[in-house]
C-alpha cells in the first residue's frame, strides 16, 4: 500500500508516462553530478539496465493504483509494460550520452513530473 496520496488514482496517460519522466530526471541527476565534479566531459556513461530496472519497478508498484477504463488495460498493459522494460533492461548496456542536453532533458523531466504528480495530489482525495 502506497502512503501517501500523489501516486493514488492515477490516469493510465500518468501512469504509462510517470516511469518515463522518471528516466528523464534521474538522467538529469546524473547528468548535473557528472558537470558538477568533471567540467571538461562532454558526455557521460548511463547505467541503462539500473535506471530501467528502477523505472519497471515503479510502474508495476503503481500499476493497483491506476483507474483502468478497459479490462485489457487492467491485465494485458498493467504487466507488459513493466516486462517489456525489464526485457530492455536486460539487452541494453551502458551507453553514452552527451552531458549538455541530458541536464536540459533532466531538469524539464523533473518538472514536468513535479507539476503532474502536484495536479495528481490535488485532485485525488485519498488513497484507499
Amino acid at each position: 500500500m502506497l502512503p501517501c496520496s500523489v501516486l493514488c488514482n492515477l490516469t493510465v496517460r500518468l501512469w504509462i508516462s510517470l516511469p518515463l519522466l522518471f528516466l528523464g530526471a534521474a538522467t538529469g541527476v546524473a547528468a548535473l553530478l557528472t558537470w558538477s565534479f568533471d567540467h571538461g566531459e562532454p558526455g557521460f556513461e548511463l547505467s541503462v539496465p539500473v535506471l530501467l530496472g528502477f523505472a519497471a519497478g515503479l510502474a508495476l508498484l503503481t500499476g493497483g493504483r491506476v483507474r483502468w477504463s478497459n479490462g485489457w488495460q487492467r491485465f494485458g498493459l498493467r504487466f507488459a509494460y513493466p516486462v517489456m522494460m525489464f526485457g530492455v533492461a536486460l539487452t541494453v548496456d551502458r551507453i553514452q550520452v552527451p552531458l549538455m542536453p541530458m541536464l536540459a532533458l533532466g531538469g524539464a523531466a523533473l518538472a514536468l513530473l513535479a507539476v503532474f504528480l502536484i495536479r495528481n495530489a490535488t485532485t485525488s482525495a485519498h488513497c484507499g
